[in-house]
């Protein structure tokens, strides 16, 4: 190749075209580019707003839920310059509720919201509201958050006080064969036996034998001899 070839050559290279095409692109179009390069800068500043924003509102959520456990863990006693106290039960349990109620009622559908609407669920059960425990429990089990395995097993033992073994076993049943990280195949197993342990004494005693097994854990073991216990009785 002769040097007036290589020298074409060189000044037709694709690569040299179009470096010099977007030179000479920008050279000609410089109020395009710079309205490009401003358009570019406010998606920029735009995606930074709303990246602010969000950790911003989960903050602020994350502090609506620790001011209701706050509200969950104080004392019951006289007043204390040091710590959050309630005069009696009844007075924190209402006040409790109400904190619990305020962060559902605000954070309703989120992740701290789920988290507020199981322990409000949990609690009215306590308090022997079936019912408000039912609707509070039955939403968090119909969600994605991450205490929905949680809520499924309250609702669950909520349902077998209340004699619906049908569809207390649903529940436990779709936990077995969906277990979690939070509730195990081998939990969801003892909470049905228990469920068992009168309508169906024989098949609760071959599911707590199923789990009887060399490697199983030394908790379940337990959990699996008391229910083992109960039914001897």
């Amino acid at each position: 190749m002769t040097r007036h070839e290589l020298k074409e050559q060189l000044q037709h290279d694709q690569f040299t075209d179009a470096v010099s095409h977007i030179v000479s692109y920008a050279t000609g179009h410089r109020q395009r580019v710079a309205r490009l390069a401003i358009a570019g800068a406010i998606v920029l500043a735009i995606a930074g707003g709303l990246y602010w924003y969000f950790s911003y509102q989960r903050s602020v959520r994350q502090r609506d839920l620790q001011a209701a456990f706050a509200v969950l863990d104080a004392q019951v006693g006289p007043a204390s310059d040091y710590a959050k106290t309630f005069p009696t039960q009844d007075a924190k349990t209402k006040a409790s509720i109400k904190a619990l109620s305020d962060v559902v009622a605000k954070d309703g559908g989120t992740r701290e919201g789920f988290i507020a609407q199981y322990y409000l669920g949990t609690l009215k059960a306590q308090q022997g509201d079936n019912a408000g425990a039912e609707a509070d429990l039955s939403k968090v089990s119909d969600s994605s958050s991450e205490v929905r395995p949680l809520a499924k097993i309250a609702l669950g033992t909520l349902y077998m006080g209340e004699n619906k073994s049908a569809d207390a076993r649903k529940l436990l049943q779709s936990m077995i064969d969906k277990p979690s990280d939070l509730v195990s195949k081998a939990q969801a197993q003892i909470i049905l036996a228990r469920l068992d342990a009168t309508a169906n004494p024989q098949q609760a005693k071959a599911l707590l034998q199923s789990l009887q097994t060399p490697d199983q854990r030394p908790a379940v073991t337990r959990a699996v001899n008391e229910v083992q216990a109960q039914l001897a009785k």
